[in-house]
């Protein structure tokens, strides 16, 4: 049996981040990478936007090939772990691999649809480089398209459709998009964007089927609605990679259990990134996070905690969209709260959205605003600051050079 100091299940960024991190922290020995994917780790945010849209055609990696073969690392590709047996410290891909450490960071896979016809050619999901690939090549010879899905991935394939020249509609069973942001104006201002930039925006109808002979011709929704199209994109969220550790003995709950130092209930295995449900000191809860900002932090600070360095999860969450040029950010946590304010439009491109609870700030989104000021809003989540929207706002304009 093959043995390695460290096993890395997953071929993300988190992946990659972790083992940079590791070997810089002055971590030894041999370390293996097993990733399903046929190619090294890269960057997912450019899949629904550049490389979608065809602006770059090189795949977004992490880290080169020889970024691998420097520090000692055996990359095993199309190799998912299959199984786990933590008395051996060993894992299942295709052979038997022995572990001294064990790093799951397998992420995440899109829900799908359990309507008929989701199998027809021209339904997509997207996840993948090779996901992104197939759009961009169907959409070179379709004319309409329907984006189901109103948060992250949903609104921004649907903007790079529309921005390819296909007409879109975008369907959505909430009755907002970007919902999850728990911003209402946001919602109605996004909704005037795409439909001033040519997207017809569906809200609060469910797909109930995709309809056609040997490929898709048409979306029906459950209201009877039906709409034409030539593709199709499927963006209604996505689940934790954890089936492979069933029985296995690390506590699974939307995710693999992990406390601020990423490590299971189990000595030796650790885990990060999309898989990970962690616990966040500032809002003393657990948390899980699906997006590229947390990937990246979470994978270097598991790399330097696996070398013996680090202190565990210690930042406030931050991540970004982009959509039709404008760019917009989330700092903190919007899920939970109990006082809400808002200032600015998103035609103007400066907009600000402040979320509290318990009469603290908790989290913050922005359009337009200049870093600094982003990062005192950051400063202000992190201090517990109180919801007072005079002292938020007379330090975010300070940020601004107001």
């Amino acid at each position: 049996m093959k043995s390695f100091e460290l096993i890395v299940a997953g071929g993300g960024l988190t992946a990659a981040r972790a083992i940079k991190a590791y070997r810089n922290s002055g971590g030894e020995g041999r370390i293996a990478l097993l990733s399903e994917e046929a190619t090294l780790p890269y960057h997912r945010p450019a899949l629904s936007k550049r490389y979608l849209r065809g602006e770059s055609s090189d795949t977004p990696h992490v880290e080169d090939a020889a970024f691998y073969r420097d520090h000692d690392v055996e990359v095993l590709l199309e190799t998912a772990v299959t199984g786990l047996d933590l008395r051996a410290r060993a894992v299942t891909a295709g052979e038997t691999l022995g572990y001294g450490k064990l790093l799951l960071a397998t992420g995440a896979r899109p829900r799908h649809l359990s309507v008929p016809g989701v199998e027809l050619e021209g339904v997509f999901s997207l996840r993948t480089v090779g996901d992104s690939a197939a759009i961009r090549l169907a959409a070179q010879t379709a004319a309409r398209a329907v984006v189901i899905g109103g948060g992250f991935i949903g609104m921004e394939v649907a903007a790079s459709l529309r921005q390819l020249g296909l007409q879109v509609t975008l369907v959505h069973m909430g009755s907002g998009l970007f919902a999850q942001l728990g911003s209402s104006e946001l919602s109605e201002q996004l909704a005037s964007l795409y439909s001033d930039q040519g997207v017809d925006v569906l809200v609060e109808e469910e797909v109930a089927a995709f309809g056609g002979d040997d490929r898709l011709a048409y979306v029906e929704a459950k209201t009877g609605l039906c709409v034409e199209a030539d593709l199709a994109v499927v963006g209604v969220g996505v689940v934790p990679n954890v089936d492979f550790l069933a029985d296995s003995g690390v506590v699974c709950d939307n995710g693999v259990v992990v406390n601020r130092r990423f490590e299971t209930n189990v000595p030796g295995v650790y885990a990060a990134g999309d898989v990970a449900n962690f616990y966040d000191p500032l809002y003393e809860r657990r948390r899980r996070i699906e997006h590229w900002s947390n990937a990246n932090y979470q994978g270097t600070e598991v790399g330097r905690i696996l070398a013996g360095q680090g202190g565990g999860y210690d930042t406030v969450s931050s991540f970004f969209t982009e959509i039709f040029g404008i760019s917009l950010k989330v700092f903190g946590d919007v899920s939970r709260f109990d006082a809400y304010a808002f200032e600015g439009s998103l035609a103007e491109r400066d907009f600000v959205a402040f979320y509290g609870q318990s009469r603290r700030l908790t989290a913050a989104l922005t359009v337009g605003q200049s870093e600094t000021s982003e990062d005192r809003l950051q400063d202000l989540i992190a201090e517990r600051a109180p919801f007072a929207l005079g002292q938020i706002r007379e330090r975010q304009l300070a940020g601004n050079g107001s």
